[in-house]
């Protein structure tokens, strides 16, 4: 796995290729306009669904990998933040 598929948005530019890809696309940094706002919105809907699983099982895993990412990332912060001595919870974050 390369550095840049380590991070929440390399692989998030993984799930945004596969999804050009089930729409029979290319890149999509090669793609026009209005393509390339159809993958971003496809996207974005897929990674903010809670219930609603992709049809491949290729894309379900890239998204629970962009999700444990994320994941990670917030939990380095509060460990940062607790290290510093700061006091935190869940809901100061609204």
């Amino acid at each position: 796995m390369s550095d840049t598929a380590r991070t929440a948005e390399g692989k998030r530019a993984e799930i945004a290729a596969r999804i050009a890809q089930e729409f029979g696309l290319s890149d999509p940094a090669g793609l026009p306009d209005e393509d390339r706002a159809r993958v971003e919105a496809a996207t974005a809907a897929a990674l903010e669904a809670e219930a609603v699983p992709p049809a491949s099982p290729e894309l379900r895993r890239l998204i629970a990998e962009y999700r444990a990412l994320k994941e990670l990332r917030a939990d380095e912060g509060n460990a940062r933040l607790a290290e510093e001595g700061e006091v935190f919870a869940p809901e100061d974050d609204a």
